[in-house]
């Protein structure tokens, strides 16, 4: 008798985690650059990959540290998704207007400290221009432990990027509430199941 968990064919997770059903299938026009680190791919609470999986225009690229050939085609018209301490640093805010909205759109997807080291791992995105997301929004991601209110999952944090680029909230509301039900999904899960 085998002891291997049934796994789903188009997600590659247990079935009691597929995600396939949370999956919504999201128009963006803005395009994304999803860099997320080795230890996130796969991991059961990622939620880079449920955000890959909706977006229609969204590239995954799975590493620490990318060449510059790698990142040179998304540098141009790109804004980064990261947090900024710098007061010099060019930031786009919630008066961000169409004429001026980046078409691309990088994400880091790893943990605070992980994000961190990639961002400096990969130079060529420290110089890009920084979209700051308000400080009221909270998450739900509730099943990772996150030192401040305010800090978001990546699904959370890119939805709300975007719906800020493209001025249209309503785009990214299916799935950020089908991303509740994941979580809720994630957080009744029972291992012995």
């Amino acid at each position: 008798m085998s002891n291997k968990r049934a796994v789903c064919s188009d997600c590659q997770r247990p079935l009691a985690r597929c995600m396939c059903r949370y999956i919504v299938p999201t128009a963006n026009h803005c395009r994304v650059l999803l860099l997320q680190h080795p230890k996130e791919n796969g991991h059961p609470k990622n939620t880079g990959e449920l955000l890959w999986r909706s977006l229609q225009h969204c590239e995954l690229k799975v590493a620490e540290q990318f060449s510059l050939s790698e990142l040179s085609p998304w540098l141009p018209g790109a804004t980064l998704l990261y947090p900024t301490e710098k007061s010099d640093k060019p930031a786009y805010s919630d008066g961000l207007s169409q004429s001026h909205a980046p078409d691309k759109l990088i994400v880091i997807d790893a943990t605070w400290r992980k994000s961190l080291k990639m961002l400096h791992l990969n130079p060529a995105l420290l110089d890009l221009p920084r979209i700051q997301l308000a400080d009221h929004l909270c998450g739900n991601y509730r099943v990772r432990t996150a030192k401040k209110h305010h800090q978001l999952s990546t699904l959370e944090a890119s939805c709300y990027a975007l719906q800020q680029i493209e001025s249209n909230q309503s785009l990214y509301e299916p799935l950020l509430e089908q991303f509740d039900h994941y979580m809720t999904h994630l957080a009744n899960f029972d291992p012995n199941r």
